[in-house]
């Protein structure tokens, strides 16, 4: 019986180890970026429409290089429906900055398609995108939510709830 007690044991001590070994040789094995929503501006561009300008800081906290393959801003409104935003071309977020000088300057770069992020790089970028919805729904909104997909369809999120 002593016998039977001590091989579980060093059976479930010796899955223990494998299990941990498993997963320090996968530490930072799987791309992704870590970071915080820094600044969210909104803009109505028409009675039924508006912008949200997202500006953000990540890093890489995988042992690889991240390549953006796309972006995508989504809130979700008062009432719990989720709403897509198109994201905007870098020439619109230029002209933006241009023509409504009350939004204050970039103050980041555009992230552009097909960035690629070294392991351990800290960047800062913003993102815009326009919405099917009022400015002042927008301004209301529960959460934003701030995706990137990598070149292998992998996602990562930086959420932003509504203070």
């Amino acid at each position: 019986m002593q016998w039977t007690r001590t091989t579980a044991g060093g059976g479930l001590l010796g899955a223990l180890l494998v299990a941990g070994a498993i997963i320090a040789y996968n530490w930072g094995a799987t791309p992704r970026l870590d970071g915080r929503i820094t600044e969210v501006r909104t803009l109505g561009m028409d009675a039924k429409s508006s912008v949200a300008i997202v500006n953000f800081e990540a890093t890489n906290t995988s042992n690889y290089d991240i390549a953006i393959n796309y972006r995508e801003i989504e809130v979700v409104d008062q009432a719990g429906n989720i709403r897509q935003g198109r994201i905007l071309s870098v020439f619109d977020v230029e002209q933006l900055f241009k023509y409504y000088p009350a939004l204050g300057g970039m103050k980041d770069e555009p992230l552009l398609d097909d960035r690629y992020i070294a392991p351990g790089e800290l960047f800062r970028g913003l993102t815009a995108a326009r919405f099917e919805i009022p400015k002042h729904e927008l301004d209301v909104r529960q959460e934003l939510v701030f995706r990137t997909v990598d070149t292998k369809s992998r996602k990562t999120e930086i959420r932003l709830a509504a203070e």
